[in-house]
Formats: C-alpha cells, sequence, structure tokens
C-alpha cells in the first residue's frame, strides 16, 4: 500500500514536471514566432481627458442683418481676409479687389436655390437663395452668408467642459456696399467650466455717415465677438448661440418696451465701442429702428474637424419669408445699468441671466429673420448649446492606438494556434507520466 502511494506521488510529481517543461518550451516558441514582424511603438498620451485638434472649423454669419440688403449702395456682406485700404468712405467696385471670397483657410459660404452652400462671388453677394436681389424692407429675406474658417488648433476637455481653439485668417464685415468696414484676424475660442467667449483682433477705418471725409486707419485690439453662457461640448463639436437678448451693450440703446423684448439687446460691450468707431455701431445693438430683428446674434457652429463638420441649424422657410409676429408680452422698462455691459467697461461678462432667446419671447425659441428653425432655450431664456450628435471623427486621444489594434489582428491567428498548442501538448504529458506511459529519467 505505501509502495503505492509513493509511486502515485511519483508520478504526480513527473506529470507536474513536464507539463512546466512544456509550457516553457510553447512560451519560449510564442515571441520567436513574432520576432520576424515585431513593431516598436511608441505611445505619446496627452492630458487626461483632452482631445487634440488641428482642424478645427468656425462657421458664423454673424447677425442676419450683415447679410442684408442696405438703405444705399446696395447690400451689407461678408467678405473673406482683411480687407485694404479704400481710400475714402465710399461704395466698392469689384474693380477695386477690395472683396474676396476666399482668403487661405476663410472663405464665406451662402446658399443656393437647392439649399446646399456655395462659395459666395461679387455677382451673388447681395442676393439670396432665389436669385433676388436683397433690400432693406423689414420683410425682405437675407443672403444667408457665413464665415467660415479652417485649420484652427488647440484641445477640447469634455470632462472639464473647457476648450481653447485658435484660428488662423482674417474676415471683414461690410456695410452700406463699403461706406463702412471692419476686418477680424486669427479668432480665438476659449470656454471654462462650460461658459465661452469669442474673440479676435479687430482692425478696420473709422468713418462717420454724418462727415463722409473722416477715414483713418483705427488702431488694431482685441474685441469681444460673442459670449456663450452655456456650452454643450459635443463628440465633434458644437452649436451655440451667442448672448445678445437681454443684454445692455451701449447707452444709446433704445429702451426695451412690448413691442421689442424678444428682440431687445446687444452684442458685447467693448465690441459695441469698437464699432462706434467704425461708424457701424448701431447695427450692432437695438436702436429703435424697423430692422432691430436682424440686428440679433446668430448661431456659432465649431467642428473639431473640418473633415467631418458639424450640421449648422437649417435655414428653413424663415430664409425666404417675412420675418416672425412680434411678441406681446408686457415689458415697458429696460433693465439696470450693468457695469459689466458698460461700453467703457474691459468687456466683463454680463450678469448671469443676461442671454435670452432671439425671437418671440421668453422661453420659445421663436425663429430668427434669415433663420428658420427654432432654437430650444433653458429654462433661464438663455440659448442651451446644442451637442453635435456624430461619432467622433477628430484626432483619436491616443493615436496610436487605432494602428496597435491593426497590429495584434495581423497575428491574431497564430496566437491562437501557439496557445492551443501549448494546451494540448500539456494535457497530453500530463495524462501520459499519470498513467506511466512517458518516464523523466532524473525523477
Amino acid at each position: 500500500m505505501r509502495r503505492d502511494r509513493r509511486l502515485g506521488r511519483v508520478r504526480g510529481l513527473r506529470a507536474f514536471a513536464a507539463v512546466g517543461i512544456a509550457l516553457v518550451g510553447a512560451a519560449a516558441a510564442v515571441p520567436a514566432a513574432l520576432a520576424d514582424d515585431s513593431v516598436s511603438v511608441q505611445v505619446e498620451i496627452p492630458a487626461a481627458g483632452r482631445l487634440a485638434v488641428s482642424d478645427a472649423q468656425l462657421r458664423w454669419g454673424l447677425n442676419a442683418e450683415s447679410s442684408s440688403g442696405a438703405h444705399a449702395f446696395g447690400c451689407n456682406f461678408l467678405s473673406a481676409g482683411a480687407a485694404g485700404d479704400a481710400g475714402s468712405s465710399r461704395a466698392w467696385t469689384k474693380a477695386d479687389g477690395l472683396y474676396r471670397a476666399t482668403a487661405a483657410d476663410v472663405r464665406v459660404e451662402k446658399p443656393g436655390a437647392d439649399g446646399r452652400m456655395r462659395v459666395a462671388t461679387w455677382d451673388t453677394r447681395c442676393q439670396d437663395r432665389t436669385g433676388a436681389t436683397v433690400t432693406s424692407s423689414a420683410t425682405s429675406t437675407t443672403t444667408e452668408s457665413e464665415v467660415v474658417i479652417d485649420a484652427g488648433g488647440g484641445y477640447v476637455d469634455q470632462g472639464e467642459r473647457s476648450a481653447r481653439i485658435a484660428w488662423k485668417g482674417s474676415f471683414t464685415v461690410v456695410m452700406y456696399g463699403g461706406l463702412t468696414y471692419w476686418s477680424a484676424t486669427d479668432p480665438v475660442l476659449t470656454v471654462v467650466d462650460g461658459v465661452g467667449t469669442l474673440t479676435a483682433t479687430g482692425s478696420g477705418y473709422a468713418a462717420d455717415r454724418e462727415d463722409a471725409s473722416r477715414w483713418l486707419p483705427l488702431e488694431a485690439r482685441t474685441i469681444t465677438l460673442a459670449r456663450f453662457a452655456h456650452v454643450e461640448l459635443g463628440a465633434t463639436g458644437f452649436v451655440v448661440t451667442p448672448e445678445y437678448v437681454g443684454v445692455r451693450g451701449s447707452s444709446a440703446q433704445a429702451a426695451r418696451t412690448s413691442a421689442n423684448a424678444a428682440y431687445w439687446g446687444s452684442f458685447p460691450a467693448d465690441f459695441v465701442a469698437f464699432q462706434v468707431e467704425t461708424g457701424q455701431s448701431s447695427y450692432w445693438y437695438t436702436s429703435g429702428g424697423e430692422r432691430d430683428r436682424f440686428k440679433v446674434a446668430l448661431p456659432v457652429t465649431v467642428s473639431f474637424d473640418a473633415d467631418d463638420p458639424v450640421a449648422p441649424p437649417a435655414p428653413g422657410p424663415g430664409a425666404t419669408a417675412a420675418p416672425s409676429p412680434q411678441p406681446t408680452n408686457a415689458v415697458t422698462t429696460p433693465p439696470a445699468d450693468d457695469p459689466g455691459n458698460d461700453p467703457t467697461s474691459s468687456g466683463a461678462p454680463p450678469t448671469p441671466g443676461g442671454g435670452g432667446p432671439a425671437s418671440g419671447g421668453p422661453g420659445t425659441g421663436a425663429p430668427l429673420p434669415g433663420t428658420g428653425t427654432p432654437l430650444p432655450t433653458s429654462p433661464g431664456g438663455s440659448f442651451a448649446a446644442t451637442a453635435a450628435s456624430t461619432v467622433l471623427a477628430a484626432t483619436p486621444l491616443i493615436p496610436v492606438a487605432q494602428h496597435v489594434g491593426g497590429w495584434l489582428g495581423d497575428r491574431d491567428p497564430l496566437l491562437l494556434g501557439s496557445l492551443g498548442f501549448v494546451a494540448v501538448v500539456g494535457t497530453v504529458a500530463a495524462a501520459g507520466f499519470a498513467r506511466g506511459w512517458l518516464v523523466v529519467p532524473w525523477l
């Protein structure tokens, strides 16, 4: 009996040793089989949660007034690049060469009759999507022109609700056919904890409609093109409407009443102060004119990858029809002055709740002139950014991950075969030594 037990223990030790030898040998064979095609991979992991972007796209029409008919000299329009010196306050001509539809990474687009966006031209700059010439009537259509800038670089951190993207390039906003114009250069988007700004270097020429002889180059300075109360960073980008409704940006602003409450507001105070010098200030806040509804800031679309752009809000029938009816909510007095919105201030953000819906009264999200799609509003009355729903298409968080995945996929059959060989050898060896079919000399 004792001899049988000792024999069983010996056979068990032999089986264990044999299995170990087989496993070591098979494991050594796997890297040898892979050595011929081995790839050295260097992985650089960016800051946790950050997505690096190198070809972001900015798309914006500023406001409907920027693409409308003018009271004289044709229309207001957008131009790519920083326009040169016209020499005086006068209407541009094609021969001047001041107008450009494209300039490096900047272009001006407008929709055709089929709704598809096309690069604008000198001949189409004052036409709506049907080919009709826009007018200064309060019921006129607009050209729906937009500035598009590609090649933006920076980062997006969805976890921190933060981002910074900078673009290189300029665009020019031309009013009264050229009597007054200014340029924005190198826009920068900054988002911190969901609150954002879009800034640029403003330049241009001082003009005065009361004195056509006044024409002086302005000192370039940083201006706030737009403020965003709530930015929702989507997977591939976002659409957000700047603060305008409810914002006081100028002491010359008309009083808010029940007739204009839905669109009463202003672009940022430092922006308006800059426009006082260009001669365009009243185009950027409620001044009491019949065109006030066209001055409301339009949505800004930012795509993290220009090759996979976020779809901007569809213009819809509002682009070719009269603006929506006026609201009747009773508001008779303007809001109290806010130092943060004083034109002489440094451009500090307005007080919370300063934004509001662009048309149709608080919370209604009714369409604006030149648009036709109601935008969602937050309970507080300000527009919430619309996150993109498309699949992430920008630079991967770990750029080499996709290549590593493919490298392993090419070798799956070899790895599976090697592991299968190990399993078979181990099983046969264990059974053979247990039954005495195999013997290890030193045991």
